[in-house]
């Protein structure tokens, strides 16, 4: 008997195929049936770790769906990169916590013991945030919000250009944001005046570029074309966009968002410690990069095209940079530095990783 089942439900599926068979083309190049839609959002395939890459160090002990590696990427000349990421997948564990920090001054390892004394959440890893000056208490002149109130906003620079006369220049910079459906967002940021200063995205960073160089003579508001209200519950803004659709535009990126300086800015096509931030195409899995540089642990640095290339290789289809230099800095599940700088600087911005306890 079941035999004879199993006879049946052979010669059934074989019927089925060769109906579905039938309707493929005539050889006159009639019309294809099309392969059923998988429908849903995007979906990341299992984590392995990128092509390319020599895995010096595999950290154990961090919540399920966190993968902390350190690395080398071998250059010319006898150099290498060193550097460390950790990669989150929040559809693999949904207690995965993205809590970008705001404060007077702090170094990266005490917002992680901070977050880990007030209780409420397991932090298991923290990077710095974004760019500022270095006075006492420092001040952040980049994007954070932290649960949807915007502690800090990037405001309009005085730059001395060209004829040393000072020039007020609106650059319109990457941010990277966890939006209200759970997924993360990267975009190009200002905060506008006409609008209570609230956050807007826009498709570019609009017609600025240092290389013509060229600048924005106003203020972006929410009425210029391709503004939109952009509300994340949890961002940490810096840049430049280095991958924006799949695509690498860290150079586009560097010098029309403004970060080149007339060359005293972050050095986006020399050698520095970078950290930054990607997003792979579901949008729910994200990467945290940190490599070194000033021969810290042998590391040469990384370029900005170098470092949106890194993000490619993990799948990437976003990724925006944060600040580096001396505040380049990866602090552990332990609640020490792993990438092995020797002092900490004191910033106004971090980002902690945590787990809901």
């Amino acid at each position: 008997m079941k035999l004879n089942k199993t006879i049946f439900r052979t010669l059934a599926a074989l019927i089925i195929i060769g109906a579905f068979a039938g309707c493929d083309s005539d050889d006159d190049g009639g019309p294809q049936i099309p392969p059923p839609s998988t429908g849903g959002d995007p979906v990341d395939a299992p984590y392995e770790d990128p092509e390319g890459l020599t895995v010096t160090n595999r950290y154990d002990g961090y919540p399920e769906g966190v993968y902390v590696r350190s690395f080398e990427m071998p250059l010319s000349g006898g150099q290498k990169i060193v550097g460390y990421y950790a990669v989150l997948d929040f559809v693999e564990n949904p207690d995965l916590l993205f809590l970008p920090q705001f404060s007077a001054g702090k170094k990266p390892t005490k917002y992680f013991s901070d977050c880990l004394a007030e209780g409420a959440e397991d932090p298991f890893l923290a990077v710095n945030g974004g760019f500022f000056v270095m006075q006492s208490p420092p001040r952040s002149y980049c994007l954070l919000v932290s649960d949807g109130v915007v502690q800090s906003r990037p405001d309009p620079y005085e730059w001395t250009g060209p004829s040393s006369s000072p020039y007020q220049f609106f650059p319109v910079r990457a941010a990277m944001g966890l939006m209200d459906d759970g997924k993360f967002e990267a975009a190009w940021v200002y905060c506008v005046a006409d609008d209570a200063q609230r956050p807007y995205a826009f498709p570019s960073p609009l017609d600025n570029d240092e290389r013509i160089p060229s600048f924005l003579p106003s203020a972006p508001t929410s009425k210029t074309p391709g503004a939109e209200l952009w509300e994340p519950q949890q961002a940490i803004g810096a840049g430049p966009m280095l991958v924006r659709d799949s695509l690498n535009v860290a150079e586009d990126s560097y010098y029309k968002e403004v970060l080149h300086y007339m060359g005293q800015g972050i050095n986006g096509m020399g050698r520095r410690p970078r950290t930054a931030l990607g997003i792979t195409r579901s949008q729910r899995r994200m990467v945290v990069i940190v490599c070194n540089g000033d021969k810290v642990q042998s590391s040469a640095g990384i370029t900005l095209p170098e470092l949106g290339d890194l993000f490619l290789r993990f799948g990437c289809v976003m990724a925006v940079n944060l600040d580096g230099g001396g505040s380049s800095a990866f602090v552990g599940r332990e609640g020490t530095l792993l990438n092995g700088i020797s002092a900490e600087r004191t910033m106004p911005t971090a980002v902690v990783f945590a787990e809901k306890k």
